[in-house]
């Protein structure tokens, strides 16, 4: 599976670190976790899928990809055909709502909708609007991939209220943040929620934004206009938006809340403030978009998982390997670089600050896919034993 770096697609910070994230998910059943880079986690929904399907087809041994929606049985075929091929009757639609006003994700729905009514209540759901993200990018490139689309159960993204074992993320997260820690904690499955219990006492975590505004307002207010225009995606003006609110807001939400507007969406505000702080230009961003992932980059893995990195030394199309540090010379440099950049960030934004700490668990993970052979048999095997204290590194992965 692929999973988000240090900030999320909707361009807030991770609650866990990416390492423990990784191995909640290689307990609650998967093999190998690779790692989606900041550039793309932290991405519009056509650059987050991009990038998480051009990882896994470089791997060279995915032949399905799964996700979730909202609706799996709906029939996305004739909405998949209009996306990737656009007929000029959708292009002239989409052109009209985009110079009335709308971001480019609603004005694309609206168009859509336009065609076909059901289209626009199916890309009103989140995790459809990505599953379709997911399917025309591999229509697009024409991998040799098929669809696994999975129903979607319980709480949607945005509920704020606990809904038993399948509460969304902002479930979790209000209920953390109200006090409510052991009630969040068995929202999880166990071992989700003994890692979950394990970052809290070590203060491994960030659910307050209060750091993350004090950076941002800081570096807004010695910016100007000129210099934030270059930052990535920036457009239309929205450089003078950003400076005009920054000195007037208290919070990170009282500034987003602010900048929103029907052009601006929620989303799009964090992910630009978030690009802002981790220095990706306008330029370079169209670049990296162009060129795609440069390597494959494991979090974690199971035995079986060494086994797909064993075979991928015959398959990846890209350079494999856990030593990150060793790609800041080579064609990843960049994406690489600004990886390190978001540890760092993210890092700074928990409670307990512990100065390169998430750069140490970049310097001691997973051995490269060249050495894949060398790896003892049992450094990936799952954990039975209780949670107990322990060392940020154990074993070859975090």
């Amino acid at each position: 599976m692929v999973l988000s770096s240090y900030f999320t697609q909707r361009g807030e910070p991770a609650l866990l670190s990416k390492w423990d994230r990784a191995e909640s998910a290689i307990r609650a059943g998967a093999n190998l976790v690779l790692e989606l880079p900041v550039f793309f986690s932290c991405h519009n929904a056509g650059v987050f899928a991009a990038g998480a399907v051009d990882i896994l087809a470089a791997t060279g041994l995915v032949r399905s990809l799964s996700f979730g929606m909202e609706e799996p049985g709906f029939d996305v075929s004739p909405l998949l055909d209009i996306v990737v091929h656009e007929p000029a009757t959708f292009k002239d639609t989409l052109k009209k709502y985009l110079n009335s006003g709308f971001s480019y994700v609603k004005a694309r729905a609206k168009a859509l909708e336009s065609i076909k009514p059901e289209y626009g209540g199916f890309l009103s759901s989140p995790n459809n609007a990505l599953a379709l993200s997911y399917m025309e990018h591999v229509t697009r490139k024409a991998y040799d991939i098929s669809f696994v689309p999975i129903q979607r159960r319980g709480s949607g993204y945005h509920d704020q209220s606990l809904a038993g074992s399948f509460s969304g993320a902002s479930a979790i997260r209000r209920a953390l943040a109200e006090g409510s820690r052991t009630e969040a904690e068995k929202a999880l499955p166990s071992s989700t929620g003994a890692i979950l219990k394990r970052c809290l006492e070590e203060g491994r975590y960030v659910l307050s934004k209060d750091f993350l505004w004090r950076i941002a307002r800081t570096l807004l207010l010695r910016t100007t206009a000129q210099t934030l225009a270059l930052s990535s995606e920036m457009s239309e003006g929205m450089e003078n938006r950003l400076l005009r609110f920054a000195p007037q807001s208290i919070s990170w939400d009282d500034f987003i809340g602010k900048c929103v507007s029907a052009r601006y969406p929620r989303g799009r505000i964090q992910r630009q403030t978030t690009h802002f702080l981790l220095g990706i230009k306008h330029e370079e961003n169209r670049e990296l978009q162009k060129s795609g992932p440069a390597y494959i980059h494991p979090l974690a893995a199971d035995e079986a998982g060494i086994g797909m990195l064993r075979t991928m030394r015959k398959t990846a199309l890209l350079p494999v390997t856990g030593k990150l540090p060793l790609l800041m010379q080579g064609a990843g440099g960049r994406l690489a670089a600004l990886e390190m950049t978001a540890a760092a960030l993210w890092e700074n934004l928990n409670p307990f600050f512990r100065p390169d700490s998430e750069k140490k668990r970049f310097l001691f993970t997973t051995t490269s896919c060249a050495e894949a052979e060398n790896v003892p048999a049992d450094a990936g095997k799952r954990r039975e034993e209780p949670f107990r204290e322990r060392p940020h590194r154990t074993g070859r992965f975090p």
